[in-house]
């Protein structure tokens, strides 16, 4: 069997590793009850019993994976989420320091491309919620120092720069939330609009200079989820020359989470000439179940030989598995 190649937009594995076997609420959205997770034996990233390890890594002929650093800001106190966001950032670089002879962490694609070649996990960070920067515009450049590529300006909690797919759904962005955007845009670091309100993605494809991205978000059209994207979304970042991460996520895929419903979204996606827009952005460790049979990153290529086997090239297929995710660094 071929190694293939996997480069996937969104994962929560560092915060499973920062909250070291702790038990934690994953509030999913209003929709959803709140579900206990406990994370057992996800001490550290070599081998763990989550989604996603350095061991399971080392399967694929290349792999290189943005790691969100992401904590719920639910009753923590103004203006403290910023230092967490610093102590998720150390446990991301303790894992990089732990591990050197597997994994590297890259700000470009140039390094991402060094790093496959010699064998290691590419890493790369991101930011899955703005209140983890306490919203404040001044921490974007010290984000930007660390490498931080992608950032999400909300999680599923409202905040002062915009509302979300489940709290104040309504609400788009304020003008502190389009200072935050611009400077963003200035320090590089593209923006995720998973869990946006529907009302802040349209102010944000108005006002983005840069190509949009959905690092995790399926078709609207096939599971009629608020996280998901209607139509004219898809094509919306498609046309600014974004991605959009197909998720993994059983909620986010459809009643029946089988692998012919996953393979369903990336087919409509298609449909919508979204050949050189589609990705992947499983977003595993941020959930428990994934769709199609998946129990974590060994599992992948199932999805990739689904494809293949309705006769989807080769070439697509590494389009959807790493190029056009590559080709924005």
């Amino acid at each position: 069997m071929e190694l293939i190649s996997y480069f996937d937009a969104h994962c929560d594995t560092i915060y499973r590793c920062y909250m070291d076997g702790d038990t934690v609420q994953i509030p999913f959205g209003e929709d959803s009850q709140q579900q206990n997770t406990f994370f057992e034996d996800c001490h550290t990233l070599r081998e763990n019993k989550g989604h996603i390890d350095l061991e399971r890594a080392g399967k694929y002929g290349r792999y290189a994976q943005f790691f969100a650093l992401f904590y719920d800001s639910k009753g923590i106190p103004q203006g403290e989420m910023w230092e967490i966001c610093r102590q998720l950032h150390r446990r991301f670089l303790q894992e990089l320091e732990e591990n050197p002879e597997r994994i590297t962490h890259c700000c470009t694609g140039e390094q991402v491309d060094e790093t496959v070649a010699a064998g290691r996990t590419a890493a790369l960070l991101s930011v899955e919620g703005a209140d983890l920067l306490d919203c404040d515009v001044h921490h974007l450049a010290e984000a930007a120092d660390w490498g931080v590529r992608l950032m999400n300006p909300v999680w599923n909690r409202a905040n002062r720069l915009c509302g979300t797919n489940c709290e104040e759904p309504q609400r788009g962005f304020s003008q502190d939330g389009l200072e935050f955007i611009r400077e963003m845009e200035r320090q590089a670091i593209y923006v995720d609009v998973s869990h946006l309100s529907d009302t802040g993605f349209w102010d944000l494809y108005r006002a983005a200079k840069r190509p949009m991205v959905a690092s995790h978000s399926n078709s609207r059209e096939i599971c009629p989820h608020p996280r998901n994207l209607t139509d004219d979304m898809f094509r919306a970042i498609r046309d600014t020359g974004g991605v959009v991460g197909l998720n993994f996520y059983q909620n986010f895929v459809g009643e029946d989470p089988s692998m012919d419903a996953l393979v369903h979204h990336v087919e409509h996606f298609l449909a919508l000439q979204g050949e050189h827009t589609l990705c992947l952005g499983g977003d595993m460790d941020g959930c428990e179940k994934l769709a199609g049979g998946m129990e974590g990153l060994q599992d992948v290529p199932r999805l990739y030989y689904a494809l293949a086997d309705r006769g989807y090239s080769q070439d697509l297929l590494e389009d959807l598995f790493w190029n056009n995710l590559r080709k924005l660094l």
